[in-house]
This record gives structure tokens, C-alpha cells and sequence, in this order.
């Protein structure tokens, strides 16, 4: 039987957003080449719920300004 403090909880969650964000960084990167800095920034301050809807938006961006207007909108 395990024991799930919630430190444990708070951690896989954490674990969970860096790996989505690593993974939408990864694909949009290979789309748009290395992203600027303000980009990168913004996608770290992002929730799991967010970084899943600008996920589904990655392929309908068609540029980094449009990127950059889709990861600023995200409150």
C-alpha cells in the first residue's frame, strides 16, 4: 500500500506541467525554429490546463508573432 503525502501529490503535478511544457516547447520549436525569450518565459508561467489549449492550437499558428499573441492571451 502507498502512502501519497501531499508533497508527493504536489510534486507529480509539477513533474506533470514540465513535461508538458518541455513537450510543447519541443514541438513548436521544430515548427518555428528556437522561440524568443518573452515566448519561453510566458510558457513557463502556464498552467497544465493552459498549456493543453495552446497545445491544440499549435497547429493552426501560422507564425511566431501569431504564437506570441496565443500564448499573451492565455490569463
Amino acid at each position: 500500500m502507498e502512502i501519497t503525502t501531499s508533497w508527493h501529490e504536489k510534486g507529480r503535478q509539477e513533474g506533470r506541467l514540465e513535461g508538458r511544457q518541455e513537450i510543447f516547447v519541443k514541438l513548436a520549436e521544430k515548427r518555428f525554429g528556437a522561440l524568443p525569450h518573452d515566448i519561453l518565459g510566458r510558457i513557463k508561467e502556464l498552467s497544465v490546463d493552459q498549456i493543453d489549449i495552446l497545445a491544440e492550437h499549435l497547429l493552426d499558428v501560422a507564425s511566431l508573432d501569431e504564437l506570441r499573441h496565443e500564448v499573451t492571451s492565455l490569463n
